[in-house]
């Protein structure tokens, strides 16, 4: 009797403990559930993160080129880039308005006096990636409309020199200063198919506009240098004059991928905000 009640108390017991506990399988169940809901806010989040960080990215280029015009109308020229070394100063090699590094520079976030820096000085975009700065490299070697004064013994830059705009491409009285030559501008395109280190190609349609300065970003895929391995992407990162700005594509596009942003101001609208601020006169 004493036994029968004995395995009775253990067989209830061992019971009890069976049915307020977690099968090795419910455990794995619960488990499967939770990864599949938070794999679908990830992949509900993932797409408006992005989207946040191009918002963010195109204020900060904006916030940039705005910079960039304030200093050229206080200063006179455009301010050169900066460097990854030079701790967000531009990089000036000369007085003749010589740049250190034209078309593979960044945004001289300190020179300007904006924030969003890195540890470096670089003005950083949404993904951490430093915001990039070209501009025109055109040369003035003291031919046409300049007076003596510009200081072109050889070769100067007039875009990045001291009233170099002025005296080597406004001509004195008229209402509409003449464009520099083409050939000598940098250039946006549509695509890189068929473009040259310093044209668009001979598909007149490839050119998007003729900036005299450009700020960018290489956005969510920055860190896959040349920025992803697309050939459209690559050609905004080779040091040439050439750029290229088109709608986002994915990785399977004839190109490859592509999520750069571009602004630019052109030669016209520098001369215009110059011309409005009395710069020019």
């Amino acid at each position: 009797m004493t036994r029968h009640c004995f395995s009775r108390a253990l067989f209830l017991r061992v019971s009890k403990t069976r049915q307020s506990g977690f099968s090795l399988i419910e455990i794995a169940l619960v488990l499967v559930i939770v990864g599949l809901a938070l794999g679908g806010i990830v992949a509900a989040i993932g797409p408006q993160l992005d989207n946040k960080n191009v918002r963010d990215t195109q204020e900060r280029i904006k916030q940039a080129s705005e910079a960039i015009t304030a200093f050229a109308i206080a200063n006179r020229r455009l301010p050169c880039p900066a460097s990854a070394a030079s701790n967000g100063d531009e990089v000036v090699v000369g007085l003749l308005g010589q740049c250190a590094n034209f078309n593979n520079g960044f945004v001289p976030a300190r020179t300007l006096g904006l924030g969003d820096r890195g540890a470096n000085g670089t003005m950083l975009d949404a993904w951490g990636f430093g915001i990039r700065y070209s501009v025109t490299q055109v040369t003035y070697t003291g031919a046409g409309n300049a007076p003596v004064s510009i200081n072109c013994g050889a070769t100067c830059y007039p875009f990045t020199q001291l009233d170099g705009i002025k005296n080597a491409y406004y001509l004195n009285g008229a209402a509409t200063p003449p464009q520099p030559a083409v050939a000598q501008l940098q250039q946006v395109c549509a695509s890189s198919t068929g473009i040259t280190a310093t044209t668009c190609g001979a598909a007149a349609a490839n050119l998007v506009v003729q900036p005299a300065f450009l700020v960018w970003s290489t956005a969510r895929n920055g860190a896959q240098l040349p920025g992803g391995a697309g050939a459209d992407e690559a050609a905004n990162l080779n040091g040439d004059v050439v750029y290229v700005m088109h709608p986002r594509t994915e990785p399977t596009a004839t190109n490859g991928a592509f999520d750069d942003i571009l602004q630019w101001q052109t030669v016209a609208t520098v001369f215009l905000n110059f011309t409005n601020m009395g710069v020019l006169k």
